[in-house]
């Protein structure tokens, strides 16, 4: 039995949650996943709304983000409230979407709560009409209900958590690197492979790449300032991450060449960013740890195992015996086995897992009933992922229950909300959305109002020389103004940029869409034809001497081409349009009263 156990524990990932501390009321719950929770500033923390009192004309200014209001009502819709909570997260999700640019004292929360309302008036109306009844409903709602329970329970177990610091400044260590590298461009990928040829035959690498070097086949040879790993292209940072200093680096693809470098120097350096990720992945990991660790114990608690019955589903042996056998054969023999693998009790409620559970688990999952030869590691694998979420559902919701979590307003709370979007979806779906049709000329008809939005953009191949001043871009430009080489000019110009430099934007040789440039080179190239030449400030103190090699003009999409793409949008107006009438019906059957006072600007 300890063995099966040991065999299921590692295999619980679905329900293990997140360690890390969820925004709310009153704070110290725990994040399910479930969505991104809004991060406020001090600013929004501090918002107030005027709000009517409930049975009077009185106003009084609410600190919205405040906890004593939670429960204060700002609409009631046919007798059911929306609480200052439920605006609360609305303003909050908004005030993330805009960024800090603004916030949202600055905007109508009419269509904030006008969003909310409907939702209710739907809600309302689906249930009058009884969807909430309908199979499909009511199996959304278990399974999220039965998910939030685990995690809810699984959230305990972390409650205060604190990382290894010993763990903490391993990771760390490793993910707060700067190295320093010798790194050399190759113009062809043979020339690359045979400096290491030779370097493994014994050569000096330094040697062997100056000889390419001279002969025009690489470029580079300088030792680069310490670089951060988190600043070189991903497969490079994982090549680096394992290297020792002095060891030599397979070749890498570059944009237009071909890397390959010595490792000369590596160490940590002080990075509060990185620490704190540290300290969240060394708290996510313990927590895994104290997760898989209790699943365990409740396996223990409440679980009984049958190694007998056990022996009828060990597909290993089953396959020894009969290796010619086909999967839904195998199946067949066992798919009306009653015996239990496994007996869950709590002294008031058995379940029970039976052979034949697995043969029908198994069946399901073969695709579109196509049999083969039997694969035992395969169906072991089945047969464990099965078990594993049968005997995390139901010990979970047994220790949960005893623990009245399935009572806790938080819980109660989470279900009725994701009621509530199931029914808004089956609304729509069932209500609003059929008969509804998207007319050709409606169409294209948006398609014509809107042709900047399918062209493509301005398109640019430019030759391109970084400074570190102004004044050295600008004697480039007026070099190549006057006449000279660009080739030339990049040979003897002084105050050149390190090539190496990762803060240098690569702006030259291959074609690139104006859109995405910086915004500001965007707006000065706006317009550029062939020959056109530009001097650009960059950030980090870097200045650009561009030269316009070829410029390929926007060019519209045919209809066509997006007819489709824009199909799809006008048919989501049409579905907004008919909810908004649906909405204006559903207003005059059921009483809606807002305390929320208007305060437009």
């Amino acid at each position: 039995m300890k063995r099966i156990l040991l065999q299921l524990v590692p295999v619980f990932t679905l329900v293990i949650v997140s360690s890390l501390p969820a925004y709310g009321f009153g704070g110290g719950s725990m994040s399910t996943n479930e969505q991104e929770k809004p991060i406020l500033s001090e600013e929004i923390k501090e918002l107030t709304i005027p709000v009517r009192q409930e049975g009077s004309m009185e106003v009084i200014q609410i600190p919205m983000f405040s906890e004593a209001y939670a429960q204060t009502p700002v609409a009631i819709v046919n007798e059911e409230p929306i609480t200052m909570k439920e605006f609360m997260v609305e303003v909050a999700t908004l005030h993330n979407a805009m960024g800090d640019s603004e916030t949202p004292a600055s905007r109508s929360f009419t269509k904030l709560l006008d969003r909310l309302i409907t939702i209710k008036l739907v809600k309302q109306e689906a249930l009058n009409i009884g969807f909430d009844q309908t199979p499909s409903v009511q199996k959304q709602v278990e399974e999220f209900a039965l998910k939030t329970l685990i995690k809810q329970l699984l959230a305990k177990q972390i409650a205060g958590l604190q990382p290894d610091e010993e763990t903490v400044e391993t990771l760390y260590r490793q993910m707060a690197l700067e190295v320093k590298t010798v790194t050399y461009r190759f113009h062809q990928q043979p020339d690359a492979e045979l400096l290491l040829s030779d370097l493994r035959a014994g050569g000096d690498f330094i040697a062997l790449a100056d000889k390419m070097v001279a002969g025009d086949k690489a470029q580079g040879g300088r030792e680069s300032e310490y670089q951060k790993l988190n600043d070189l292209l991903p497969n490079v940072a994982k090549a680096v991450f394992d290297m020792e200093p002095g060891e030599v680096s397979e070749v890498f693809k570059g944009t237009n060449d071909f890397l390959v470098f010595r490792l000369e120097e590596r160490r940590v350096y002080e990075d509060p960013e990185a620490r704190l990720a540290a300290q969240q992945m060394a708290l996510q990991q313990k927590a895994d740890k104290v997760q898989r660790e209790y699943l365990s114990e409740l396996i223990d608690k409440y679980a009984t195992f049958n190694d007998d019955a056990m022996a009828l589903v060990d597909f290993e042996k089953i396959a020894a015996e009969n290796p010619d056998a086909s999967r839904t054969e195998v199946l067949d023999r066992i798919k009306n086995e009653q015996r239990s693998l496994v007996t869950i009790t709590n002294g008031k409620e058995t379940v029970l897992i039976t052979v034949s559970d697995v043969a029908g688990a198994l069946k399901a999952e073969m695709y579109h009933g196509v049999d083969s030869k039997i694969n035992a590691s395969q169906m072991n694998n089945q047969k464990v992922g099965f078990l594993q979420n049968k005997l995390t559902a139901v010990t979970g919701k047994m220790e949960a229950e005893a623990q009245k979590i399935n009572l806790s307003a938080e819980y109660l709370e989470k279900i009725e909300k994701f009621e509530e979007r199931v029914l808004f979806d089956t609304f729509l779906a069932k209500a609003v959305v059929p008969g509804l049709v998207v007319k050709e000329e409606d169409v294209r008809k948006y398609y014509y109002n809107h042709l900047e939005d399918y062209a493509s953009p301005l398109m640019l191949k430019m030759k391109s020389l970084a400074f570190t001043s102004k004044e050295s871009a600008q004697d480039a430009l007026k070099k190549l103004q006057a006449g000279s080489d660009f080739k030339w000019v990049s040979a003897n110009m002084t105050g050149l940029a390190d090539a190496e430099d990762p803060k240098v934007l690569n702006l030259g040789d291959h074609l690139l869409a104006v859109t995405a440039l910086p915004d500001d080179l965007q707006h000065e190239l706006n317009g550029a034809r062939q020959g056109d030449m530009y001097v650009y400030s960059g950030p980090d103190n870097i200045f650009y001497t561009l030269v316009v090699d070829s410029a390929f003009p926007p060019e519209a999409q045919t209809y066509e081409e997006v007819r489709q793409e824009i199909g799809k949008i006008v048919y989501g107006k049409v579905i907004n349009e008919a909810l908004e009438e649906w909405v204006v019906k559903l207003k005059e059957a059921y009483e809606t009263e807002i305390f929320l006072v208007q305060n437009d600007h």
